[in-house]
């Protein structure tokens, strides 16, 4: 299965879990649209990272400091950007938040599809793995 596919069998997971907890929230409990979106999205952040980065993009063992502070930088990103786009449908526009949460997560998943891709779970290249090698022949006993 590819990647692509693999990463929009994910990405409605994440949608549910995002898109439930606020509804939750908001619709069900009455929290405000603001606290709900926070929540929500850090849900949905936590299941995205946990499913991208072992079935997605198939990355093994422990995970990288450099890549979890990527990861939440992309997702900082698109907090900010669909939390602008729910702030823009309520506030603006007077729409009812579950349809602007539903806008702001479409327009969410490709951008970060595209950062998650190329930058956080990006493949070693062959100056990586190059790299690599030299350093191991280097530390090697008895090469001088």
């Amino acid at each position: 299965m590819g990647t692509l596919v693999k990463y929009g069998l994910t990405g409605v997971m994440n949608t549910l879990v995002d898109y439930g907890v606020f509804a939750l929230l908001h619709a069900l409990l009455g929290v405000n649209y603001l606290i709900a979106q926070t929540a929500s999205f850090a849900c949905g952040t936590i299941n995205s990272y946990v499913v991208n980065r072992s079935w997605t993009f198939g990355r093994r063992g422990r995970a990288q400091k450099a890549e979890m502070l990527k990861f939440l930088a992309v997702n900082g990103l698109m907090f900010g950007l669909s939390t602008s786009i729910l702030v823009l449908c309520e506030e603006w526009l007077g729409w009812n938040a579950l349809i602007g949460k539903a806008i702001s997560i479409i327009a969410a998943t490709g951008i970060g599809f595209i950062l998650n891709r190329l930058w956080v779970f990006r493949e070693s290249g062959p100056a990586d793995e190059a790299t690599k090698v030299a350093s191991l022949v280097e530390s090697e006993p008895g090469k001088s």
